[in-house]
């Protein structure tokens, strides 16, 4: 397993969209700072390639993923979306949630850390996207 993600990639759209998505007012008033600086950064972070170089070992947008809680071992499937498409499954993980943030432009392998609602840490590791 690798330690923490070092490098990300997103894909030129997705970038674009998730910009305009933390530019737009109603975003900026329903969304944490601490989430608006972690996407902003990781966009900052983040190399880009088109959506036809994206391989199935990246977590994307609109991409269906598997994380296994390092605490519980547990299996999370998660698909991340926008915050319009959220809710629609239990699967569904907004890019606006501090998890989301964290997964974008991850690989297989990649541990993904961020703190929960009660403030505990948390450990994730990208398992497998799926196509």
């Amino acid at each position: 397993m690798k330690s923490l993600a070092t490098k990300y990639t997103v894909t030129t759209r997705d970038r674009a969209k998730i910009t305009e998505l933390l530019n737009a007012p109603e975003v900026c008033n329903q969304t944490s700072a601490e989430v608006q600086r972690s996407l902003r950064e990781r966009l900052q972070q983040a190399a880009s390639v088109e959506a036809s170089q994206v391989s199935g070992e990246l977590v994307s947008m609109n991409s269906p993923f598997y994380l296994q809680d390092q605490t519980t071992g547990e299996v999370i499937k998660q698909w991340l979306c926008y915050p319009d498409a959220a809710g629609y499954s239990a699967n569904d993980l907004s890019i606006l949630s501090p998890l989301g943030a964290q997964a974008l432009g991850c690989r297989v392998g990649d541990e993904i850390v961020v703190d929960d609602s009660n403030g505990r840490r948390r450990r994730f590791t990208v398992l497998r996207i799926l196509a």
